[in-house]
């Protein structure tokens, strides 16, 4: 039933939101430890999803430069504000589709077919892009499934 469908994908927009938003909390602990001068050893910030029984490191994955694709693909400048980490873009696209799954019987443009089909096909590009990343330089990320 849709009512049903409805609540299934706005469970899955909720999840995704969560897993978006620690892989931001993630990539800023790690980049504050490396720019604590004053950090005592043994006391890093360890991620839940660096698990080394399997190899994963999601946050070696999210220091890569594909870890911000607008500036990769020379969208926006390095180091400019909307330099912004894929996490982000993530919690934006959950957003997104959480509002999407809850007003559908809005006129807003945000929610024409057409609209949802362009952001969802770049959405998965850009998973499908990511993965291959992953796939060739033979790392896991847990959080980025």
């Amino acid at each position: 039933p849709p009512h049903t469908m409805a609540i299934n994908n706005s469970a899955l927009s909720i999840l995704g939101f969560i897993l978006s938003a620690y892989s931001v909390h993630v990539e800023h602990k790690v980049v504050q430890n490396l720019h604590d001068d004053n950090m005592i050893p043994g006391q890093e910030f360890r991620a839940l999803c660096d698990i080394d029984a399997i190899g994963a490191s999601c946050s070696a994955v999210f220091q890569l430069p594909e870890g911000k694709m607008l500036s990769f693909f020379g969208l926006v400048p390095k180091e400019s504000a909307l330099d912004i980490p894929n996490g982000i873009l993530g919690m934006l696209f959950y957003i997104y589709v959480f509002i999407r799954c809850n007003l559908r019987k809005s006129k807003v443009i945000l929610l024409d077919r057409r609209v949802n089909a362009v952001i969802c096909s770049m959405a998965l590009a850009s998973s499908i892009f990511l993965a291959r990343k992953l796939y060739i330089i033979k790392e896991i990320c847990v959080v980025c499934l």
